[in-house]
């Protein structure tokens, strides 16, 4: 093997390993995003679990689901519900949103549900 052989082969596998690296650093962020993704999930889950378990309202009692705009937060995560009550009172529609990060990395999960009268 010549001086100019083993030069190229070094070079071929630098290139190997630096873009082997970019990928290892490109998994870890998406690794960490889904995390975040996975944690906003989990606090609209709990805000369903805890929507459901109250007890219905009027407009006038308050509580997670009286009609209204209402915000709580949980660490980096702000979990934000409204809730419009139907024209017959016998259902209201509650829509969702958890939003975490700042600026260009903000990013937010939403989901609507309706609660029946029982």
């Amino acid at each position: 093997m010549t001086l100019i052989e083993v030069m190229v082969a070094s070079v071929i596998l630098l290139v190997g390993i630096l873009g082997i690296a970019a990928l290892q650093i490109h998994a870890m962020r998406a690794n960490a995003q889904a995390f975040d993704m996975t944690e906003g999930a989990v606090a609209i889950g709990d805000r369903i679990e805890r929507v459901l378990a109250e007890t219905w309202t009027d407009k006038v009692t308050g509580g997670d689901l009286a009609e209204g705009t209402h915000t709580s937060t949980d660490g980096s995560y702000t979990v934000t519900w409204t809730v419009v009550d139907a024209t017959d009172g016998r259902s209201k529609t509650v829509n969702l949103t958890v939003s975490w990060g700042s600026g260009d990395d903000s990013h937010s999960i939403s989901q609507v549900m309706v609660r029946a009268k029982q």
